[in-house]
């Protein structure tokens, strides 16, 4: 089996290696890559005639393949032609980089400097990218400035000195922005609403530490603070996620008591002497009555999502999420042998009975579990921005 396997390994190494060599890619028409195999193999042994042969074929080929696509490309009506101009260019001034580091590929092939013409590509794809965004933040919209921007980053990433490309690029981000309020989420008690801003203030926080590109929030009250303040007002929001619960309760404090007599046999319970004054062990049952003790409180609601259009009163998402939390106090007493019980009897038998937590201790552990599923819910829905 061992040799089996072995020799398969054998056959797949010499298969792959055969597929990787400069004659099979020069064979299938992928003369680029039999040129770049070729340089490696020449840069080791630069007298191999075999792959100068190859070389010299594979690069007078690639350049010839090479001038025909970019003359097909360059006649295209596709406004984003230079893309691929551009693309094929920059493969082919690769090759030109390549060889001229390869002394002994310089004695079969003259190397073409592709440069002056990837240079006039790249001005020309900035042109077309500017010319698109342009048009795309003309339409004054939240997704034409999206549209903008990404145009306007590409012109950037062809041409960084682009005349007053980033002027244009934070004109886009402006427009393609949605802002973003937070509603404070609507509480009946004091205590309580210091923990709800508290939750609003981490699920903003979250949020914007995400680092969208086309995306800020704000809690709501933001909104209403700055409007009559100095200088810059703010914009009014976009959008509004609206938080509220829905039958947020705290239950009643159940406490439930068992009894039981718990059993441990082969415990030692003494010794005696036998006939030579040795002293031996005796082993035999203990028992207590235990008493368990379970206090649990119960609270639980439903936390309701809603994303809301003001500019319409519209509804764009909402989903309620359920959460429940528990708190719960064990403790034990018992009477009798403490030798029948068991570690963790013993153990409870150390806890006392408490008090139930504060109602807004409870809202918050309540919430905790809550912050984490609408921050992944927010993240998704607003994906799209980042």
């Amino acid at each position: 089996m061992i040799k089996y396997t072995k020799g398969l390994l054998a056959v797949a190494l010499i298969f792959i290696a055969a597929c990787s060599s400069p004659k099979n890619q020069f064979e299938k028409g992928n003369y680029e890559k039999a040129v770049q195999l070729s340089i490696k193999k020449l840069r080791k042994k630069p007298s191999n005639e075999k792959q100068q042969a190859i070389l010299k074929a594979a690069y007078g080929y690639a350049v010839q393949v090479s001038a025909q696509k970019i003359t097909q490309q360059q006649q295209s009506q596709d406004r984003f032609k230079w893309d691929k101009v551009i693309a094929q260019y920059r493969e082919m001034q690769k090759l030109y980089g390549e060889l001229l580091q390869c002394p002994g590929c310089l004695k079969m092939v003259t190397p073409v400097d592709y440069q002056t013409d990837l240079n006039e590509a790249l001005l020309q794809g900035a042109q077309v990218y500017v010319e698109e965004g342009l048009a795309a933040l003309n339409t004054q919209t939240k997704v034409g400035g999206r549209t903008a921007f990404n145009h306007f980053a590409q012109a950037k990433a062809y041409q960084n000195t682009y005349a007053n490309i980033d002027e244009y690029l934070a004109q886009a981000k402006v427009l393609g922005t949605e802002i973003i309020g937070i509603s404070k989420i609507p509480v009946a008690s004091k205590g309580l609403e210091i923990n709800s801003a508290f939750f609003l203030q981490q699920l903003t926080q979250a949020l914007n530490d995400l680092n969208y590109r086309f995306a800020e929030f704000y809690p709501l009250d933001y909104f209403v603070q700055n409007a009559n303040g100095q200088g810059n007002k703010p914009p009014a929001p976009d959008q509004i996620i609206d938080l509220s619960f829905d039958d947020y309760f705290i239950g009643q404090t159940y406490l439930k008591e068992t009894r039981e007599t718990v059993v441990r046999d082969s415990v030692k319970v003494g010794e005696v002497s036998d006939s030579l004054g040795r002293k031996q062990a005796v082993y035999g049952k203990v028992e207590a009555e235990l008493q368990l003790f379970d206090k649990t409180l119960e609270s639980g609601g439903l936390l309701n999502i809603a994303i809301v259009e003001p500019a319409t009163n519209t509804v764009l998402f909402q989903q309620k999420i359920p959460s429940t939390y528990v708190w719960e106090n064990h403790w034990a007493t018992y009477q009798g042998d403490k030798r029948a019980l068991t570690k963790a009897e013993m153990e409870l038998t150390k806890n006392k009975e408490l008090l139930p937590p504060l109602p807004q201790d409870l809202f918050y552990a309540f919430t905790r579990p809550l912050f984490d599923q609408t921050a992944v819910l927010l993240r998704r829905r607003y994906r799209p921005l980042k």
